[in-house]
C-alpha cells in the first residue's frame, strides 16, 4: 500500500471551516516521527467509553429506560427527570385541556419506550425500531443527550480539578492516556500542530471524552500552549461520530447538562446517518485509505459494521491489518469476527486478510493498547 500522507476533510458533522483551514496548512509541514502509522484509523466503542466510567450499551439503556417513567400525585411528580419535564412543559400550555392531553400523549411514549427498550440491542435500534415513528426518535435523541450529559458531569474527566491537574492523572489507568502518549511519540514542542494529523478516529459514542481529554493532555504535554491551541490542534484531527456527538465543546462545554435540549439536535439516528453522504462517504474513504485499523471496545453490531462497509472499489484491494480488542467477546467467535472484518474490505472471504486481523480476547482497551503499541506506532 502506498506510504504517501493523506488526510481526508473532516466529516463530523460539527466540524468548522477553521478547523480543516488548520488541517490543510500543516500538511506540507509534516516530519518523519514516531508517532501511530499513517492512515491508521481508530474505531470507538462503547466498551472504550466505559473506562471513563461513561454509561454504555445496556447501563444507557437502563438509565434511559428508569428517566423515562413519570409518576404524579395529583399535580405533584413524585418519580421522573424534573429537566425533562420542565422540557415539555414549557412547550405547553398547562391551562389548556388539548396541551395537557398532548402532554399526557408524550409521558405514555415515554412510558412505553421505559417498558420495552430492554428488547433492543442498543439505544439505536431501538430508534431505528420505530424509526416510522418521528416522536420515539425525538425523545430517545432527548433522553440521550441528558443521560450522557449528566454523566459527563460525573465521569472521571469531569470537569474542575482534573481541568485543572489537580486530578489529572486520574485517567492514566484509561486507554487514552497511553493512545495519547503514542499519539505524541516523536512531536516536538514546535511540531505541535501536527498532533493527531495522520489518523482517522470513527467513535461510535456520543460523548466527547476523546476530546476534552485530548486538549487537555496537550495543554500539560506541551507548557505554553493555550487552551484555545489545543483547542484548535483537537479540532484539526479528523474525528467522525457516525451518529452526532453532544455537540462541539466550544458550544457546549463538557459536563454541563443544562443545555441537553440544544444538545438533542446534534444526535442523528442510524437513518439519518446513512442517509447522509457527507458522513457515509467521509467514514467510507477513511476505511478504504487505511493501512491500519484499529477497533477500540467495538461490538461489531451489524448496522455499524455496514457504515465501515468499504468495498467501494473495483478490483483487488491492499491488505490491511486490523486489531482489536476481544474483552467480552466469546473467543470461540473468533473467525466469524475475523471473517466480518474481512468483509469490510472483499466481498468473498480472504484467508490472507483473515490472517491479518489479531483479536486480543479479554482485554480492555488500555490493557490491549499497552500490549500493542508497538505494532502500531511508525
Amino acid at each position: 500500500m502506498s506510504a504517501t500522507f493523506r488526510v481526508e476533510v473532516s466529516v463530523d458533522c460539527h466540524s468548522s471551516a477553521e478547523a480543516n483551514s488548520h488541517r490543510s496548512a500543516i500538511m506540507g509541514k509534516l516530519k518523519d516521527v514516531a508517532m501511530f502509522r499513517d492512515n491508521t484509523v481508530f474505531v470507538i466503542g462503547a466498551g472504550a467509553s466505559a473506562e471513563f466510567d461513561m454509561p454504555v450499551g445496556s447501563k444507557l439503556m437502563e438509565t434511559i429506560a428508569q428517566n423515562c417513567v413519570f409518576k404524579f400525585d395529583g399535580h405533584q411528580m413524585v418519580e421522573g427527570v424534573l429537566p425533562i419535564l420542565d422540557h415539555y412543559r414549557q412547550r405547553y400550555n398547562m391551562f389548556s385541556h388539548y396541551d395537557v392531553d398532548w402532554l399526557n400523549e408524550k409521558l405514555n411514549k415515554m412510558r412505553q419506550i421505559a417498558e420495552s427498550i430492554h428488547m433492543a440491542e442498543s439505544i439505536d435500534e431501538y430508534i431505528f425500531r420505530y424509526s416510522g415513528d418521528p416522536e420515539v426518535a425525538e425523545m430517545g435523541k432527548l433522553q440521550i443527550a441528558y443521560a450522557i450529559a449528566r454523566a459527563e458531569k460525573e465521569c472521571i474527566l469531569k470537569t474542575g480539578s482534573f481541568d485543572a491537574g489537580q486530578n489529572f492523572h486520574g485517567a492514566d489507568r484509561t486507554w487514552v492516556y497511553e493512545f495519547v502518549k503514542a499519539l505524541m511519540i516523536g512531536v516536538r514542542a514546535d511540531d505541535v500542530d501536527q498532533i493527531g494529523a495522520n489518523i482517522t478516529i470513527i467513535c461510535f459514542n456520543y460523548d466527547r471524552c476523546i476530546e476534552h481529554y485530548l486538549e487537555r493532555a496537550i495543554v500539560h504535554a506541551y507548557p505554553g500552549v493555550t487552551d484555545e491551541r489545543a483547542r484548535l490542534i483537537v479540532d484539526g484531527i479528523n474525528i467522525i461520530h457516525p451518529y452526532g456527538s453532544l455537540g462541539l465543546l466550544r458550544q457546549f462545554p463538557f459536563g454541563s447538562a443544562e443545555n441537553f435540549e440544544a444538545m438533542a439536535n446534534n444526535i442523528i439516528t442510524w437513518s439519518e446517518t446513512i442517509g447522509d453522504s457527507q458522513i457515509t462517504e467521509g467514514i467510507k474513504n477513511a476505511m478504504r485509505d487505511a493501512e491500519t485499523v484499529v477497533f477500540l471496545g467495538f461490538a461489531f453490531a451489524r448496522q455499524n459494521m455496514e457504515l465501515l462497509d468499504a468495498r467501494i472499489i473495483e478490483g483487488p484491494t491492499d491488505i490491511i491489518r486490523a486489531f482489536s480488542t476481544g474483552y467480552g467477546l466469546p473467543q470461540e467467535a473468533e473467525q466469524a469476527y475475523q471473517e466480518n472484518i474481512s468483509r469490510l474490505y472483499t466481498p468473498g472471504l480472504s484467508q490472507v486478510f483473515i490472517d491479518n486481523v489479531r483479536i486480543q480476547f479479554g482485554a480492555k482497551c488500555a490493557d490491549f493498547l499497552q500490549t500493542n503499541r508497538y505494532n502500531l506506532v511508525q
